[in-house]
């Protein structure tokens, strides 16, 4: 006899290096019928921390990780509960944590809140896209079983200059503090990350670059991710993405809408500063070559090695 317990909730973490695509790539994860998304969340950067000693790669950060999840910290909870508020601002009301818990307790709260809240809007998976959370992609599947990992990689001249840029533009906001070197180094440690993780079973990495060279390919993608293909009579998602007054710089991808490929590297740096970024970047071309490689049943993302094309910044 076939069981009558429903299908468990689909989980989908976007991660990346800020200025990687991110923000659009949820965009057409929530435009799917059945997929609840929200804001970002920082859930896991709230709880496990140590994201400067994941850039730095410093090798004690991930049992740094893990002795926190043995923790039950005073005010854990009302700040995940903030995580949780901000993510979910303008809609109804936000999903709902439960007493004080270990770090892993909370987790778990965590996801439990989140597929209560996508049960009850009568959708079948929900999206979360916090960028930061690459720092913890390898353990994600470990402490949230039947987790999928969305990498998003961009070409590093494109990430640094865009950050740079939005460092300038939007400093009221204070979001992109750092500066070249700081980029250039946080953008080389996500893409070791993202080499690292291809071709697990519960990670894909997405090249920016498919979105435009490959979009049937990428809907289909994401939805099997989603498991969109498996029904349609799933409501369409309803959850805004982001809260633009608060992160003006996501206007455009919040659309989903996949702009002509533009570059502004060039305007952004001089000559000098072009190859000084250039020779302090990992070789992008390295980077979809390990991919690609590999991710061998997503054959498609081999037409992305196209050396006249540029991507969008």
């Amino acid at each position: 006899m076939a069981s009558s317990d429903p299908a468990p909730i689909r989980k989908i973490f976007v991660v990346g290096c800020p200025r990687s695509g991110t923000t659009v790539t949820q965009s057409l994860l929530a435009a799917l019928p059945g997929v609840m998304s929200m804001g970002e969340t920082n859930f896991l950067l709230t709880l496990l921390g140590q994201f400067d000693g994941w850039i730095q790669d410093d090798p004690e950060a991930p049992e740094a990780w893990r002795r926190r999840l043995g923790l039950a910290r005073v005010h854990t909870r009302q700040r995940l509960q903030a995580c949780l508020d901000g993510a979910f601002a303008g809609n109804d009301r936000a999903p709902r944590l439960r007493g004080r818990l270990t770090g892993r307790g909370y987790i778990d709260a965590f996801c439990k809140a989140l597929d209560e809240e996508a049960i009850r809007r009568g959708h079948a998976c929900w999206v979360e896209k916090t960028p930061d959370h690459l720092a913890y992609a390898s353990i994600i599947p470990e402490l949230i079983p039947g987790a999928h990992v969305l990498h998003v990689v961009r070409r590093g001249q494109d990430v640094v200059a865009s950050a740079i840029e939005a460092q300038c533009k939007y400093m009221e906001h204070r979001h992109f503090l750092g500066g070249i070197p700081y980029w250039v180094q946080r953008w080389n440690q996500a893409t070791r990350t993202h080499m690292e993780l291809a071709g697990h079973p519960s990670h894909t990495v997405l090249p920016y670059e498919c979105l435009l060279k490959a979009p049937e390919e990428v809907r289909a993608l994401l939805d099997r991710l989603a498991g969109a293909e498996l029904g349609t009579d799933w409501p369409l998602n309803d959850q805004n993405i982001a809260k633009l007054t608060d992160e003006p710089w996501k206007s455009d991808a919040v659309e989903g809408v996949i702009q002509a490929p533009k570059r502004k590297f060039e305007q952004v740096f001089g000559p000098t500063l072009q190859v000084c970024v250039k020779n302090a970047l990992l070789e992008y071309s390295t980077v979809l070559d390990a991919c690609v490689e590999k991710q061998p049943h997503l054959p498609w993302m081999r037409n992305v090695r196209d050396p006249a094309y540029t991507v969008i910044s």
